[in-house]
């Protein structure tokens, strides 16, 4: 039996707050800004909100009450403001959250015949320690591209096996570990030298294979896309998912590190986290 829907087209017993609960703890990250300001990062579809004291109060207050108009109630007392005022910065703060319903995926480019046969060529012109490779990406890359339309990026960063948490916890850079020798097939590919270098030939070549699928995806080669595909490649080293500021906010990046290495990684001014809900917990 189909679910009753109000007036407003929400189902019965379902309001716009918990709607607001929803997207925090199963779709959102949370960083602060050089600024001060919080940013609050729908990973789904990259969209992100940058919320000012007052806004961060209300998502706080949200999260322990459960409920829009205890939580206006409790900001009302907080800042000495009328209880209309406080329901209607509240009942903003709830529209914006709610209102993160951009597609869980950019749209996919149109193929054509033409590029179809182009990629085959160059498939078929890679070397042959790299043909494998390149197809074991793509059944990597299909397999991400269904979990981000079917579930958080939290439970698939934990299916593919590179789970998303906070900043190292002794503080130290990701950048240090040991380098060996890099397979001659890989050489001349845009990848993380050093760091693909530590890794084992086959697992060299399954990461740059991801990179080389990537870039001829339907898909937009995203950082969060390359991230979980080539973490999955180095799930024997313990991969972490990690995401950033870049910046003061303005745009965010996500990268891997494993045993020491960064890779895809740039200069970041804060880390995303996740902190509201069981789920959403730092690992």
């Amino acid at each position: 039996m189909s679910r009753r829907h109000r007036p407003d087209g929400l189902p019965d017993g379902t309001t716009l707050a918990s709607l607001a609960l929803d997207q925090l703890v199963h779709h959102c990250v949370r960083a602060v800004a050089p600024s001060g300001d919080l940013v609050v990062l729908h990973v789904p579809s990259g969209v992100y909100l940058r919320l000012d004291e007052t806004a961060s109060t209300i998502v706080d207050l949200l999260v322990d009450t459960g409920d829009s108009d205890q939580a206006a109630a409790a900001l009302a007392e907080r800042y000495s403001i009328p209880m209309q005022r406080a329901q209607a910065d509240v009942a903003s703060v709830v529209d914006a959250i709610t209102s993160l319903k951009a597609s869980r995926s950019s749209t996919p480019r149109r193929p054509t015949a033409s590029g179809v046969v182009a990629t085959a060529r160059q498939w078929w012109s890679l070397p042959t320690s790299m043909k494998a490779p390149a197809i074991w990406a793509t059944v990597a890359v299909v397999v991400v591209e269904a979990g981000i339309r079917l579930t958080d990026v939290s439970r698939l960063a934990r299916i593919m096996h590179v789970p998303l948490v906070a900043e190292p916890s002794d503080g130290s850079s990701p950048l240090e570990g040991t380098v060996s020798s890099v397979d001659p097939a890989v050489v001349g590919f845009d990848a993380d030298a050093e760091a693909i270098a530590a890794l084992s030939i086959k697992e060299q070549r399954l990461y740059v294979a991801s990179m080389w699928v990537l870039d001829r995806w339907l898909y937009d080669g995203t950082c969060l896309r390359r991230a979980l595909v080539t973490g999955y490649f180095l799930r024997r080293h313990g991969p972490r998912l990690r995401l950033g500021l870049i910046d003061d906010g303005e745009t965010s990046h996500a990268w891997i590190e494993a045993d020491g290495h960064a890779f895809n990684a740039v200069p970041v001014s804060g880390s995303f986290t996740r902190t509201w809900g069981e789920d959403g917990a730092p690992a």
